[in-house]
């Protein structure tokens, strides 16, 4: 291992979107729990690409947006463990 985290393959960002998609299909009934798993699963994934982006000598204005996207989606995370932690398991709660 080079340190680097392991290749994105294309089935990783098409099982993410379909997590999300059952995610949003499921609306307020989703689960807080499960989705600041996805939302980390998310934020990890967009810095692995941007990891791979700038090994490849892509500048940071052009991996700047995978890690502002992996950022907010680690802000959200955090806001849905919170709420899981409080007890509110869902947002019909």
């Amino acid at each position: 291992m080079n340190g680097q985290p392991p290749a994105v393959a294309t089935c990783e960002i098409s099982q993410l979107l379909a997590w999300a998609a059952r995610l949003t299909a499921a609306g307020p009934r989703a689960s807080t729990a499960e989705t600041a798993a996805c939302l980390t699963a998310k934020a990890d994934l967009l810095e692995r690409i941007a990891a791979e982006r700038a090994a490849a000598g892509w500048t940071a204005a052009e991996t700047g947006l995978a890690c502002q996207a992996a950022a907010a989606a680690r802000t959200a995370a955090a806001a849905a463990t919170t709420l899981a932690a409080a007890g509110v398991t869902t947002m019909e709660d």
